[in-house]
């Protein structure tokens, strides 16, 4: 399933996001944030902050991982709250 969209998230949970993951370069993070957050296009988003396109295709991948584990404890979580 996939949960990062163009223009998604908001900024701060793009941050959480990435506070998950393996350590990713600034570039990277702004051109995650061009897109995820600003809805700019995957490549204008590479290009607008030097990232080759399969980088951030790659950092993309590696952050939907982590939205969809994000999203499987919400989903442990939800039944909880219920009752």
């Amino acid at each position: 399933m996939k949960y990062l969209y163009k223009g998604s998230q908001s900024q701060e949970r793009l941050d959480v996001l990435l506070s998950f993951g393996k350590s990713t370069s600034e570039d990277i993070k702004a051109a995650l944030s061009d897109y995820l957050v600003r809805g700019i296009s995957k490549t204008n988003a590479a290009t607008l902050n030097g990232v080759p396109g399969p980088n951030l295709t790659r950092a993309l991948k590696r952050l939907e991982v982590t939205a969809g584990k994000v999203e499987e404890v919400k989903e442990l979580d939800w039944p909880s709250r219920l009752g």
